[in-house]
C-alpha cells in the first residue's frame, strides 16, 4: 500500500471507529438507561445527554451534507463534459489504449489545456482539445498514465469519503492532516506511475502545459493533472528526483485534536452520570475496559475493522494484478 492508501486507511479507520463507538455508546449507555428508568431524571441532568446527541447528530449531518455536495458537483461536471465532448482522434485513442483507458477517455471541446478524472462509481478521463494539441505524443501518454492512476484507484470517490469524514469530525483536526497527506500522496503516486512509464521529461512537459490555462468550471471536485494545490511538491519531486517529505501537520492541530477528543469523552461521562448517576459511569467504564461481554464492542468496532480490511484487501489485489501484468 502506498502513502496515499495508508493515510486514507488511517483516516477512515479512526473516523469510523470514533463515530461508531460514539453512536453505540450513546445508545447503550445513555438512551437505553434513560428510557428504561421508570423515574425520569431531572431536566438539568439530561443536558449533557442532549448536548452529546446534538453534537453527534450535527457531525453526521455535516458529513452527509459534504458527501451530497460533492455528489452534486460530480454529476454537474459529468453533464458538462458530455455536453461538449468530441469524438477522440486517432492519436488520443492510441494513447488511451497504451494507458489501459480504452473507451474511458472523453475529448472536451475547450481551448484551455486541462485533464482530470471525474465520476464516482464509473470514473472517466476528460482531456481538453487544447491540451491534446499542445502535447507531443509521448507527453500525451504520460498525461493519460497519470490520470489512469486516479481512475483505477477511484480517487474522486475516495476523496469524497475523506472529505466527508473530515468535515463530520471537525473536533479532530488531525484528520484534516491525514486528508491532506492522502491528497498529496495520490498526486505523487500518479506522477511516479507516469514517470516510470514515459520518463521524467515527458511528465514534466505535460504537467507544465496543463498549467497554462484555466480548468473547466466545476472541475475542483475532480482529480486532475494540472491541479495547482500541490504543484510545489510535485515540481520538487521532478527536479530533485526523490520523494518529498509530506507534512505531519502543525502541532496546534494535534493539540486541538487531543482537546476535542477529551471534550467528547468528558461529555460522554457527564451524559452517562446524568442519566444513571456515578455508579452508571463506573459500570460503563468497567464494561468498556473489562470486555465482559464483547458483543457491543464487536458491533461498534466492526465498521472500522471491516473498512480497514477492505481497503487493505483491495490494494493488495490491485498490487498483485499489476505485478502479474508486468
Amino acid at each position: 500500500m502506498d502513502s496515499a492508501g495508508r493515510n486514507l486507511a488511517a483516516l477512515s479507520a479512526v473516523a469510523t471507529a470514533v463515530l461508531a463507538e460514539s453512536l453505540c455508546g450513546l445508545v447503550a449507555y445513555v438512551l437505553v438507561p434513560a428510557l428504561g428508568d421508570p423515574r425520569p431524571a431531572p431536566l438539568a441532568c439530561l443536558v449533557p445527554a442532549i448536548a452529546l446527541g446534538g453534537l453527534l447528530g450535527g457531525s453526521l449531518w455535516l458529513g452527509v451534507r459534504s458527501a451530497r455536495r460533492r455528489l452534486a458537483e460530480s454529476r454537474r461536471l459529468g453533464r458538462r463534459v458530455r455536453s461538449i465532448a468530441l469524438p477522440p482522434g486517432g492519436e488520443l485513442r492510441l494513447a488511451a489504449e497504451a494507458a489501459g483507458l480504452r473507451g474511458l477517455v472523453d475529448l472536451v471541446d475547450a481551448e484551455d489545456p486541462f485533464s482530470f478524472v471525474h465520476g464516482l462509481l464509473r470514473p472517466r478521463v476528460a482531456i481538453s482539445r487544447g491540451l491534446v494539441d499542445r502535447l507531443s505524443p509521448v507527453e500525451l501518454r504520460a498525461a493519460l498514465e497519470h490520470e489512469a492512476y486516479h481512475l483505477r484507484n477511484r480517487d474522486p470517490l475516495r476523496s469524497l469519503v475523506a472529505r466527508a469524514l473530515t468535515e463530520a469530525l471537525f473536533l479532530l483536526p488531525s484528520l484534516a492532516v491525514l486528508q491532506r497527506r492522502y491528497e498529496a500522496g495520490r498526486e505523487l503516486a500518479a506522477d511516479r506511475r507516469a514517470e516510470e512509464a514515459w520518463g521524467r521529461r515527458s511528465l514534466a512537459g505535460a504537467l507544465l502545459k496543463a498549467l497554462e490555462g484555466r480548468p473547466l468550471p466545476g472541475a475542483a471536485a475532480a482529480a486532475g493533472l494540472g491541479s495547482p494545490d500541490l504543484l510545489s511538491l510535485r515540481l520538487a519531486r521532478l527536479e530533485e528526483g526523490r520523494e518529498p517529505r509530506l507534512s505531519a501537520g502543525h502541532a496546534s492541530e494535534h493539540v486541538w485534536s487531543a482537546i476535542g477528543l477529551g471534550a467528547l469523552l468528558a461529555l460522554f461521562a457527564a451524559a452517562i452520570a446524568g442519566v444513571g448517576g456515578p455508579s452508571a459511569l463506573g459500570r460503563a467504564l468497567a464494561a468498556e475496559l473489562g470486555f465482559p461481554d464483547g458483543s457491543l464492542q464487536a458491533l461498534c468496532l466492526a465498521p472500522a475493522l471491516a473498512l480497514s480490511a477492505g481497503l487493505l484487501g483491495v490494494r493488495r489485489r490491485r498490487g498483485m494484478s499489476h505485478r502479474a501484468k508486468q
